[in-house]
């Protein structure tokens, strides 16, 4: 969080940037002093210029920026703009430009800066024709390039739908136009039938080694990796429980075959030993196997309505996220 809500360390004119309480204190004040941001005024902070190239026209306020021009990622050497393609047309809405340079204190008072999709605050970026994988430094599987696209970067990203949101890929239905194929990409190119879909925490797709121990080995686990679908997972469990069930059965009807064999043989004159081994064995199966074997069965039928039942509070499948 930063010190002060109002920086004036940055500002090239440090008068107007007196505390509202000095500003208050120096006479009468019957509307919001003069840099001091109140209503919505006008605040004291610090001078930057933008590196403009000379195809971009600039809408600015304070420390926003709209920015028409062609793909361009950093300075005026960079992006498909740098190097004359057509149809690299571009939109950057930005705030704070440089915010976190400087440990955060962003850029000196005067600097002209160039954009910075890694130090810039917050923006919306709009290109037709952009690497926006390799602009941005994001990994996974890149996007074919060169592609229109668009990304919005920001410490904290909200998407909200009141009735719902949709994340899809590939071709849209409906379409004319188009062909037997369907729709196309911005560049008349072929689509892929389900381009992938990557959700990546931490920016981070290689592998991950877990450390072994003395009994088993150092293995490395992909990061990335596939999302169950929810009914296939239940039902594969669902088999699972079937097949422990089926073990359950035939364990409970040997503990009930041994039990009578046990009673057959507990009259036994000529081994004497015999009946007193069986007196001792017969509760032992009762107790410990047939009555645990009764709440195995029990805890696996509540294991099933907990975890594979809609009604369950612990229902592996979501409710409300679906997936293909």
């Amino acid at each position: 969080m930063p010190k002060n809500i109002s920086d004036c360390e940055n500002t090239l004119d440090p008068e107007r940037c007196k505390s509202i309480e000095e500003q208050l204190e120096s006479g009468v004040v019957n509307i919001a002093p003069p840099g001091s941001g109140l209503s919505h005024t006008k605040v004291a902070g610090p001078a930057i210029a933008f590196k403009a190239a000379p195809n971009e026209k600039v809408l600015k306020n304070a420390g926003s920026f709209i920015v028409f021009g062609t793909d361009r990622p950093d300075s005026v050497a960079s992006g498909y703009g740098a190097q004359g393609a057509q149809n690299a047309n571009s939109i950057d809405l930005v705030v704070g430009r440089m915010a976190s340079a400087n440990e955060g204190k962003g850029p000196a008072p005067g600097s002209m800066v160039d954009n910075s999709f890694g130090a810039d605050a917050a923006r919306i970026y709009i290109s037709q024709l952009a690497d926006l994988d390799k602009n941005f430094g994001i990994e996974g599987a890149p996007l074919p390039t060169p592609r229109s696209g668009i990304a919005i970067k920001a410490d904290g990203v909200r998407i909200i739908g009141r009735e719902g949101i949709k994340i899809v890929t590939g071709r849209a239905k409906g379409f004319e136009g188009f062909g037997n194929k369907g729709e196309t990409n911005s560049l008349g190119g072929e689509l892929e039938a389900s381009p992938p879909i990557e959700l990546i925490a931490g920016n981070f797709v290689g592998d991950k080694k877990v450390p072994g121990g003395q009994f088993l080995p150092s293995e490395k686990i992909s990061v990335l990796q596939p999302v169950n679908l929810g009914k296939n997972t239940r039902d594969a469990i669902q088999e699972l429980s079937d097949i422990v069930g089926e073990i359950w059965s035939a364990l409970f009807n040997f503990a009930l075959a041994q039990s009578g064999v046990n009673t057959a043989v507990g009259v036994n004159p000529i081994m004497p030993w015999i009946p007193a081994a069986v007196a001792v064995a017969t509760p032992i199966h009762l107790s410990y196997v047939i009555n645990s074997l009764y709440h195995t069965r029990v805890n696996k039928t509540m294991w099933e309505l907990n975890y594979l039942s809609p009604m369950g509070s612990k229902y592996i499948c979501s409710r409300n996220v679906k997936t293909t």
